[in-house]
């Protein structure tokens, strides 16, 4: 695994450097993975070559089991906790800048016809995606609603 330049890891991104190598390879998945860390966050870029469509199918499954395993064991008991992200090829990251983009065009939409529009149902990153992509858009708010696997985001008129 390729630290990138400059950066000292800390001891949980070690632990975690550690967990995702030993995955990995318990997996059978040679590839080269690139990984950072910031205050926040620990990232994983996997460069997956012929493995990037089984970690992306199914709404990346597989690459969210991953990301799952390696925070719940480096979290496990730590006091500093962080984020934990997986990515493969760049797909998450398009992903979410995707569903971005899609809650601005709603927003839009919101704003001109001055109704409310819903979305959904989504998972909690998706959830948070929508609203953070739509915090400094005038003319809206938003609001999570229902329960469980059903819960969406609700975009509404400013009032």
């Amino acid at each position: 695994m390729n630290v990138a330049e400059g950066i000292e890891l800390s001891e949980l991104a070690e632990d975690a450097h550690e967990v995702m190598r030993d995955i990995l390879t318990g997996m059978g998945f040679g590839m080269d993975v690139d990984m950072s860390e910031d205050d926040d966050v620990v990232r994983f870029d996997l460069d997956s070559g012929v493995y990037h469509p089984a970690l992306i199918a199914n709404n990346m499954e597989l690459l969210e089991a991953v990301q799952h395993l390696v925070d719940k064991i480096v979290n496990f008991d730590a006091e500093d906790r962080k984020r934990i992200v997986v990515d493969s090829q760049g797909a998450k990251a398009q992903s979410d800048q995707d569903l971005g983009e899609s809650a601005r065009v709603l927003a839009d939409r919101v704003v001109s016809e001055g109704q409310p529009v819903k979305v959904g149902p989504l998972d909690p990153r998706s959830r948070r995606i929508v609203h953070m992509a739509l915090r400094d858009v005038s003319g809206v708010t938003t609001k999570s609603e229902g329960e469980g696997a059903f819960r969406r985001v609700c975009i509404m008129p400013a009032r």
